[in-house]
């Protein structure tokens, strides 16, 4: 693999890099800022492709003005124009900004304490890091984040997290006992986990319309909360990724590796590897329509499970692999389909997508096929909904039909670290997701919901929910009809979050939370339900996904 030497050469671009710095690293997940950057898109007429996240900064402070948009209404008094009130509410906490080159550090931190309201137990999540980004002229830009955690979790997440042996997006962990005076003193749950986690990003842009990316994190395809082709959900991944545009087109290439993680014995054991593209082209159609074509391909193993490497995996041309895979047999596991946003009229938007897993239409209209095997979403959200500035509503369908993203082979399974790379509830659901958000100064008042009805496996039968299980293992057959949408143990799930912030530093989201969380599984033989009540203080420069 020839990465280690790209990198090499986007090093040695730093010594001898002209002109004034400029930002070519990506803006970090968070979906409150992305919804802001959204709505104010939505008022111009930038030729802004926002289907592939995150967001490269250049484009998107080419497209608006953001660094100041996200400042209107923050902190006018006299002493958040002094240096600690800059520093405080504005600004990151060490700059270095200069014509030639930009350096920053921003603490990153999530010190929470809650009760389970059910079992009334304390729960505390302690996660500690620092973040630096800089530029150096402007065409290299870096950025790189470190977070240390401690934490205990609800029953169900414990459950999860014990089965998996990973935290939900955060990677693998250790047990961790709370056995120290402090804990003891507040009554905290003893056990817990610890785990860490490292992002970070070398980028470089020759040229206006080409970004080169070598990273290790998360991407993200499409306009919802949740994406049915490449979600944030997950944890991170190495990739190198060219985005290149041209005229009203933008056209994205991602490489990576992947690991499933399932079969070890102890921290320290190895892991399978597997090889993964993906493409993305969008296009602007008018200043209302943007329709993009997706394709990600899991490339098959050798014959001891691992991923090997083969220059075919460059082939640029969107689709044409899933149109080759499909008639000669290969054994890639590939996921193509569209994703489209139509703007109805400022500050709105439709959207959608169909990812296809398989698809053959001899076999339509003949009774659930198991070939047929295919993801959608629907969702419409607004901007200053209802007439009331800064009210941010967003409305959402998603499902998937059984064995959707699976594999005959488990290791090839549309997968990354024990979770989904798409929706976290795998296949076999259909979900419906509400969201309100609204700022007032320097408040912010939120609420999702999310209702889903899953057909889960059980013990020793696929009925299609777990995406690594093998296909070849359902149970009515690898090539059978009669499978249909929320087959297995039907289960109901209601996930709510209500939450208040204070909103201190707009450029980290420093802010100080107060909220409650409310979830309940409920099946015909039993039902779970747990309460969450938490308050706490943190940077929220990513999303965390608990809501399955």
């Amino acid at each position: 693999m020839r990465l280690g030497l790209f990198l090499v050469v986007l090093i040695s671009v730093l010594i001898a890099v002209p002109g004034l710095a400029q930002e070519q690293y990506n803006h970090p997940f968070n979906h409150t800022q992305y919804n802001e950057f959204e709505g104010h898109l939505h008022e111009t007429d930038a030729d802004f492709h926002s289907g592939l996240r995150p967001f490269i900064v250049k484009r998107l402070n080419e497209a608006a003005p953001f660094d100041s948009i996200r400042f209107i209404n923050y902190h006018k008094s006299k002493f958040s124009r002094t240096l600690v009130g800059k520093k405080l509410f504005r600004v990151s906490l060490l700059r270095v900004d200069s014509a030639k080159y930009q350096f920053y550090v921003d603490p990153v931190f999530n010190l929470e304490i809650g009760m389970d309201a059910v079992s009334k137990e304390r729960l505390t999540v302690n996660t500690k890091g620092v973040t630096f980004r800089g530029s150096i002229g402007k065409h290299v830009s870096f950025r790189t984040s470190f977070w240390e955690n401690q934490a205990t979790y609800l029953p169900y997440m414990n459950a999860w997290i014990d089965k998996n042996q990973i935290v939900p997006g955060e990677g693998r962990i250790k047990n961790f006992d709370f056995d120290n005076a402090l804990y003891r003193f507040l009554g905290v749950k003893v056990k817990g986990y610890d785990f860490s986690i490292a992002s970070g990003l070398l980028a470089y842009s020759p040229i206006k319309a080409l970004n080169f990316q070598l990273g290790h994190g998360k991407l993200f395809v499409g306009e919802g909360y949740r994406s049915m082709f490449l979600s944030d959900a997950g944890f991170n991944y190495p990739y190198f990724k060219v985005s290149t545009k041209l005229l009203n087109f933008q056209y994205d290439f991602i490489f990576t590796q992947l690991q499933d993680v399932r079969l070890f014995s102890t921290f320290e054991s190895g892991f399978k590897k597997k090889w993964a593209s993906f493409h993305y082209l969008s296009v602007n159609i008018g200043k209302r329509v943007q329709i993009g074509l997706f394709e990600g391909v899991i490339f098959k193993g050798d014959s001891a499970g691992n991923g090997s490497f083969n220059w075919n995996y460059f082939n640029p041309v969107t689709l044409s692999r899933s149109i080759q895979y499909a008639y000669d047999g290969s054994g890639n596991n590939a996921v193509a389909g569209i994703n489209i946003k139509v703007i109805p009229f400022q500050r709105s938007a439709f959207y959608g997508q169909l990812a296809i897993d398989e698809l053959d239409f001899t076999k339509l209209g003949k009774g659930g096929h198991i070939d047929q095997r295919l993801g959608w979403q629907l969702g419409f959200k607004i901007y200053d909904a209802f007439g009331l500035t800064n009210l941010f509503a967003r409305l959402e369908y998603n499902g998937a039909r059984p064995y959707t993203y699976a594999h005959e082979s488990s290791l090839q399974s549309y997968t990354h670290y024990n979770q989904p790379l798409a929706h976290p509830l795998g296949a076999n659901f259909h979900e419906f997701v509400g969201e309100l958000v609204y700022r007032w100064r320097d408040l912010r008042f939120s609420y999702r919901i999310s209702y889903a009805s899953v057909g889960r496996d059980t013990t020793g039968i696929n009925y299609g929910n777990d995406v690594f299980n093998p296909d070849s293992d359902a149970f009515l057959g690898s090539d059978s009809y009669g499978n249909n949408l929320g087959q297995g143990v039907k289960t109901k799930l209601t996930y709510q979050n209500l939450e208040i912030a204070y909103v201190v530093n707009r450029a980290s989201d420093l802010n100080i939370m107060l909220g409650l969380r409310h979830r309940i599984s409920k099946t015909e033989y039993a039902k779970e339900e747990n309460a969450y009540i938490y308050f706490g203080i943190r940077t929220m420069l990513r999303n965390l996904y608990h809501d399955f």
